[in-house]
């Protein structure tokens, strides 16, 4: 079973492949999207096997979108369907495993399906490339009203997300960016943990941490700030800030 992600803007194209899909038996829909904002959020969330992407969307380019996909830690596999033919040969420059044109039929996306089966079979098991630790960077650009500012890492308490928004609280501000939280995770360095599929923390602003509803806990940081972390990450938190 494979888990897929449909991006169209058109309600009735997007509700027919879902069916189509459906109907294989070997795809399962975890997650759709209108927009290239959205998708690009929520395909980094719920990491799905392969993507179906549509190119002329209403708010956005599926080309520009799938070129985001190299930077996620799961890299999914890239099914163009599209009522245009002629982004054929771009569309393999990104590695695409097919590109269909709409019309799609059943018969057509079941040969669509069999290429992602084997290309997932094929890359099952393959080992992955060693982890490359970041050096760390020492200032993110963040928003500002209608400016853009620098903020100094060292400033940072933590990196949270709200409603498909990501920002980076300090001391005094809570700033807005355009940056996904894996994106940031990446350019921090040792002092930054991920402690939630939402948060990331500063551990030198870490002042104690406390037990929460479900085996979680919160972080309580030295502005008084409470960071949840989720079962998932508590043993690798509680590891990393020494405690049994």
């Amino acid at each position: 079973m494979l888990y897929a992600f449909i991006v169209e803007d058109e309600q009735f194209a997007r509700e027919e492949l879902k069916y189509l899909l459906t109907e294989t038996g070997d795809i399962e829909i975890i997650g759709e999207s209108e927009t290239m904002h959205e998708a690009l959020w929520d395909i980094n969330e719920c990491q799905p096997d392969v993507v179906f992407l549509d190119i002329q969307l209403a708010k956005g380019n599926g080309m520009e979108l799938a070129k985001q996909f190299k930077h996620m830690k799961k890299q999914p596999m890239i099914v163009f369907a599209t009522a245009y033919d002629a982004y054929a040969l771009d569309a393999f420059d990104l590695d695409a495993i097919d590109y269909i044109v709409k019309p799609i039929d059943g018969v057509r996306l079941r040969k669509t399906v069999d290429k992602l089966l084997v290309h997932a079979q094929f890359h099952r098991g393959k080992p992955q490339q060693e982890d490359i630790q970041p050096q760390g960077t020492k200032t993110i650009p963040v928003k500002d009203d209608d400016r853009m500012i620098i903020v100094q890492v060292d400033e940072i308490y933590y990196i949270g997300t709200e409603n498909r928004q990501t920002y980076i609280k300090t001391a005094q501000h809570k700033y807005e960016t355009d940056l996904l939280l894996y994106q940031i995770l990446e350019k921090l360095g040792d002092d930054f943990l991920q402690v939630h599929r939402g948060y990331i923390v500063n551990l030198k602003q870490v002042s104690a941490i406390e037990p929460w509803l479900n085996r979680a806990y919160n972080l309580i940081l030295k502005d008084g700030s409470k960071v949840p972390i989720s079962r998932s990450y508590a043993k690798h938190v509680k590891q990393k800030l020494g405690i049994k």
